[in-house]
């Protein structure tokens, strides 16, 4: 995992452990200061690697996948 990726995990996991809720992608954006791009390019991996469970056209919540 890179360093990006642990970084946005990180955020997801500690937001959706202490808050209880999902993460928002406007959140995501405001706390790693990625681009857009760059940030959809991070979760797409951290989805392939099903670590998370995220879909860009239906919903704006990036949620940590039950194991």
């Amino acid at each position: 995992m890179t360093d990006a990726e642990r970084k946005v995990y990180r955020i997801i996991f500690n937001h959706n452990h202490v808050k209880g809720q999902h993460t928002k992608y406007n959140n995501l954006l405001k706390f790693t200061g990625k681009t857009p791009k760059d940030l959809d390019k991070t979760l797409a991996t951290l989805v392939d690697k099903k670590l998370i469970w995220w879909d860009k056209d239906k919903s704006k919540d990036v949620a940590l996948r039950e194991k």
